[in-house]
């Protein structure tokens, strides 16, 4: 999910939207009478990178739908499997499948042998709260992913949520998944991702805005340019991955504000940007100049009080392009 800038993998999912009974709708927990999945007990722990296989899609399973502890199964350690991220010597940073144990197990494991709460005929949010993928392991090195029980909405039981949060793990392993942010992006005080938002107001409905100032900020302004795939063009949120950037002279965006302030409203035009310009103030206050370097050449303006879009010129991008 882009916004204007990417998110990472989060290991619970909050939507806080309007209410809803899940036992009419279906509901974010599961039904009362569902079929249990069996637990199965494993001869010996490996890795999280061994055991599970795409870990991207782990936060999100759920193990509402497993069976529960076996009573004649004793916890000795806990191992939790996670998607964070972590910073490089250059600044770069990186998505990492951390691998993280623990023998403090009592509170879980007593939460873990909790029942589930009897569902209630009452509305329920439809919000769906989880934890990190984890699994106990006992004396004999034996381990499983046990079941949770839910609460009266179906969704995960506090305890169970309270005791995972409280663990105290240590980290054995990471795995790196890959690049979040380039060096370069670091060092250029830009996010390796951004959405061009000229082409997200453009594709969505009513008319673009047009009649509120155009007045980007006069402060110091940091300068980052995007390359927006064949793929991404033309889409309702177009992302944009990093090219160059770093903060501007005073005088290189006095000049370029000056240039930008007479333009016009939009003229029709369908074309699609391959590349993006944005204009973002060092202390992040007073909004945002988006540019368009090829295609229409549109601006926008987005601000705190609203979104303008003027016409910008291929006279404006050459003078961008000379700006760094």
């Amino acid at each position: 999910m882009l916004r204007r800038t990417a998110a990472i993998a989060a290991a619970a999912l909050v939507l806080l939207t309007a209410c809803a009974r899940p036992a009419d709708v279906g509901g974010p927990g599961i039904a009362s009478d569902a079929p249990l999945t069996p637990v199965e007990i494993h001869d010996a722990w490996t890795s999280c990178k061994e055991v599970i296989a795409d870990p991207l899609r782990a936060p999100g399973d759920l193990p509402l739908g497993l069976e529960r502890l076996p009573a004649d199964f004793a916890p000795a350690e806990v191992v939790v499997c996670s998607i964070g991220s972590q910073q490089r010597a250059d600044g770069a940073e990186e998505q990492v499948w951390a691998e993280r144990r623990g023998d403090k197990v009592e509170a879980l494991t007593a939460a873990l042998r909790l029942p589930d709460v009897p569902r209630t005929d009452q509305p329920c949010t439809a919000d769906l709260p989880g934890v990190p993928w984890f699994a106990v392991i006992d004396k004999a090195g034996r381990w499983l992913r046990p079941g949770v029980a839910a609460d009266a909405c179906g969704k995960l039981r506090l305890e169970v949520r309270r005791a995972v949060d409280e663990l105290q793990l240590r980290t054995v392993a990471t795995t790196v998944l890959g690049e979040t942010k380039s060096a370069a992006a670091a060092k250029a005080g830009c996010e390796q991702r951004w959405s061009d938002m000229v082409g997200a107001v453009m594709a969505s409905p009513p008319t673009p805005p047009a009649g509120r100032p155009f007045d980007p900020p006069q402060g110091q302004m940091r300068l980052c340019v995007y390359t927006v795939a064949p793929e991404e063009q033309g889409s309702g949120k177009p992302a944009g991955n990093f090219e160059r950037g770093g903060p501007l002279p005073a005088a290189t965006w006095a000049s370029l504000r000056a240039a930008m302030l007479p333009a016009g409203p939009v003229v029709p035009c369908t074309a699609h940007a391959s590349r993006f310009a944005l204009f973002r103030p060092v202390d992040e206050r007073g909004g945002e100049v988006y540019l368009e370097l090829d295609g229409c050449h549109r601006m926008l303006f987005s601000a705190p009080s609203g979104e303008t879009l003027r016409q910008g010129t291929q006279a404006l991008a050459d003078q961008v392009a000379k700006a760094l």
